[in-house]
């Protein structure tokens, strides 16, 4: 299959652009250290690998377009099901699930265009373009590094919490939700026997609404591609228990993620830059698809929680507004 795959890494200017052969993989062991663009689907069953990768430009990309429908909850449902897993949180051990959604737009736009837009407006996050045939096109403008990897150096983060200005103070529920990601990766990185260091959490801006970060990195003593198994999906993407969370979301959840909240981004033997797939849109002829989610805690209230999701659609929304 052919692919077509284009991105800007965060706080960078460069661009680049490929066109290569598209395969699927299962075992991340066996092409993590070809040079390749991956594409990992959040249930890590259906995964893809970018290979001969040749230089091209943005007008050569070819844009595919599947036909799959999805599910699209009402709000009224939405609230009704959120309430649902707060109550049931604050029964069971169960400590966050991520609750996600679609939102459905016609696509009155070019998707090249709005990659160039993306790139333009938010300069922080790893903004992508990625169109496989008999698979379709994605973009999007995530601000969340899984991992990364320079020879044996490695980084991380811990990203969580949400809020729609800088005035506004966080919460206990939105520090909460933080800290059970920040200690995830903590323990992940202990339990893999990896010496690093761990920044103050702080503040950021991501398209249109604010996250608490904390920075992890050190050295890596181990094979990557089990510290990449072992982090993914993290507590910000799936929840905590993650097989616990994993399997309640698949009870309630009725769309199908594919590629949202999976990884994806370039990868060598010597470097990688894997990024969670979050603020991210499907792309067909006539509509395209909204990824959108958020953590629910005990502490969740389902009416913001629905907000909040509307929040983060603007970052993708704007961008496309800028084009009519």
């Amino acid at each position: 299959m052919k692919g077509y795959v284009a991105y800007k890494l965060p706080d960078t200017d460069e661009v680049t652009i490929q066109a290569g052969v598209t395969s699927s993989y299962i075992d991340l062991n066996e092409i993590i250290q070809t040079d390749s663009f991956l594409f990992n689907a959040f249930n890590s069953q259906t995964n893809y690998q970018l290979t001969n990768l040749k230089g091209c430009q943005l007008n050569d990309i070819k844009i595919y377009h599947n036909t799959d429908d999805n599910y699209i909850i009402p709000q009224n449902e939405y609230i009704t099901i959120c309430s649902e897993l707060i109550d049931f949180l604050n029964h069971n051990e169960l400590d966050k699930v991520i609750l996600s959604r679609l939102k459905k737009i016609d696509t009155n736009f070019f998707p090249i265009e709005l990659f160039k837009i993306l790139n333009k407006n938010y300069t922080n996050t790893f903004n992508y373009l990625i169109s496989i045939e008999g698979i379709g096109t994605w973009i999007g403008s995530t601000p969340e590094l899984l991992l990364a990897r320079n020879e044996d150096h490695f980084k991380t983060v811990s990203i969580a919490g949400t809020k729609e200005s800088k005035d506004i103070k966080w919460g206990v529920k939105e520090l909460e939700e933080q800290q059970i990601v920040t200690d995830y990766i903590s323990k992940t990185l202990q339990n893999n026997s990896i010496s690093f260091i761990k920044s103050d959490t702080k503040t950021i801006k991501a398209g249109h609404v604010y996250h608490l970060q904390t920075k992890f990195e050190g050295e890596i003593n181990n094979n990557f591609s089990n510290l990449i198994k072992a982090l993914h999906p993290t507590p910000a993407t799936c929840g905590l228990p993650k097989l616990e969370a994993k399997s309640h979301i698949e009870s309630i959840e009725q769309h199908n993620r594919k590629f949202y909240t999976g990884f994806l981004g370039p990868t060598s033997k010597t470097n990688s830059n894997l990024f969670v797939n979050l603020r991210c849109l499907e792309i067909q002829k006539q509509h395209s698809f909204l990824y959108l989610g958020g953590g629910i805690t005990a502490q969740s209230i389902a009416e913001n929680e629905w907000n909040e999701t509307e929040n983060k659609a603007n970052t993708l929304l704007e961008a496309i507004s800028l084009l009519s």
